[in-house]
């Protein structure tokens, strides 16, 4: 019996810290993956035309980007307007999809009302336009 008293008082606890890091690693890596979704993810430099009621829209799945040249970005991808169909009509796949276009100033209104005319065809009736907010 002393034997065994004897062999349970030299166990001393052990605080294991590999398992901790191990944690540690895997929080910080889910924080910076989520962090990086959060990040706007259009690379393109626009000037928004401005109106006094603008709204803060919420957070869609697809922005369609018309830069001043006239190009059109999804996901700093450059895509031609058939291109453009094919994806919206993947995303929209039986969900309801929200598509929002953000167009330069110097985008015309022809350009704006193809890229619209694209989103119907996918089958995608939500559709907003942004703008920057001016004072009234």
């Amino acid at each position: 019996m002393r034997r065994r008293r004897d062999s349970l008082a030299r166990e001393k606890p052990r605080l294991e810290i590999v398992p901790m890091i191990d944690i540690m690693m895997f929080l910080l890596v889910f924080f910076v993956m989520i962090v990086l979704r959060m990040i706007p993810d259009s690379g393109v430099t626009l000037s928004l035309p401005g109106a006094s009621t603008a709204q803060p829209l919420p957070h869609t799945q697809v922005v369609i980007v018309i830069d001043a040249q006239g190009n059109l970005h999804v996901k700093d991808q450059v895509m031609s307007p058939d291109a453009l169909e094919t994806y919206l009509q993947g995303v929209k796949a039986g969900n309801d999809t929200d598509v929002i276009v953000a167009g330069d100033k110097g985008t015309t209104l022809q350009q704006l009302m193809n890229v619209m005319d694209l989103t119907r065809k996918a089958g995608i009736t939500n559709i907003g336009i942004a703008t920057s907010n001016q004072g009234s």
